[in-house]
Order: structure tokens, then sequence, then C-alpha cells
């Protein structure tokens, strides 16, 4: 895909017999999904490129989103979008506050310990129970970090850094 999209789900199966998608959000969050005015699809089962879908509904049903697609108006059709990832163009992501990120523009910051030690690299980002962690990647190893504001102690978005605080042992379990 190109560098404009971000994956954020797959449709895991359709929903009725009226057109509608089950989706599972990456995120966790199926409510973000009343937010998105349209969506690019990559099917799973065929040779053609993506599609751009206009969102015309939106629900959530427990961990999943249920979608409601502009042209999808079948089971038939629903159906043959089953394992396809739903991508979202980095413009229509909502606008956050200061100092919130999406996982996205974190990812690929280098990652340094308040004492100055260089771990590594964001090269993944995962959600928990309990809160998302950080897969930092560097020096032969993986360390798992957990997103919290008392672990981070800052993001320079100009230099592409985050400084970390990590508790006594945190670094030790994780390699």
């Amino acid at each position: 895909m190109n560098d404009d999209l971000v994956m954020i789900g797959e449709i895991v199966k359709p929903h009725g017999i009226r057109g509608e998608v089950k989706v599972f959000p990456y995120s966790g969050r199926p409510e973000n999904f009343k937010h998105y005015e349209r969506i690019v699809l990559l099917p799973a089962r065929t040779e053609s490129g993506a599609d751009i879908y206009k969102v015309i509904k939106s629900r959530v049903q427990g961990k999943l989103a249920i979608l409601k697609l502009e042209g999808v108006n079948s089971r038939e059709v629903s159906e043959a979008l089953k394992g396809s990832t739903v991508w979202l163009k980095k413009d229509d992501f909502q606008k956050l506050e200061p100092d919130e990120y999406y996982w996205h523009q974190l990812e690929n910051f280098q990652v340094i310990t308040d004492s100055g030690r260089v771990l590594g690299k964001v090269t993944g980002i995962f959600t928990t129970p309990a809160h998302d962690i950080m897969v930092v990647t560097g020096q032969g190893h993986e360390y798992m970090i957990p997103v919290k504001a008392d672990i981070i102690s800052n993001i320079d978005e100009q230099e592409g850094i985050i400084t970390i605080s990590p508790p006594v042992g945190l670094l030790d379990i994780n390699k």
C-alpha cells in the first residue's frame, strides 16, 4: 500500500442480509469507526486493487464495528469482502489533542532512557486490557514498553525521539 494509508482493521464476516460487514478494529476501539466517512478495502481473495467505500452507517457490537458501506447491498457482496483489510487515509483520522498520538505517528521513533541509553526504534504498538504496549527493537533486543504517562517522559516530534523513565527491572525482563 502507499504511505498515505494506515491499516486499521479487517472484515471478519458479513452481518445480516442487507450487506453490512463486521470489522475487527486493530485499535481495539470499534467506536472509532463512527468518525470515518470513507475507508479503503484491500480484498484478501482477489487480484484486484484496493477500493474506496463510503461509510453509510457504523455501530458497535461488542469488540466489533458493524458497517454499512455504499454499494454493498446484499449478503453475497458482503461475503466477498470477508478477509479484506481495512485502511484509512492519514488525513481522515480525527484531530487529536496536544500530547495525543496515533500509533502510526510513533513508528520508527528512536527510544532512549532518561539516562541516555539508546534502546532502539519503535517497530510496533499493540493493545492489552491494561494499556498499550510499545515494541522497541534495537541493539539485538526487543523491549516491550508500557505506553503510560509515568513511563514516557517526553516525545520530541521534531527529532523523532521518545524518552522513557523505565521502572527498575523493566528493561531486564525484556531481555
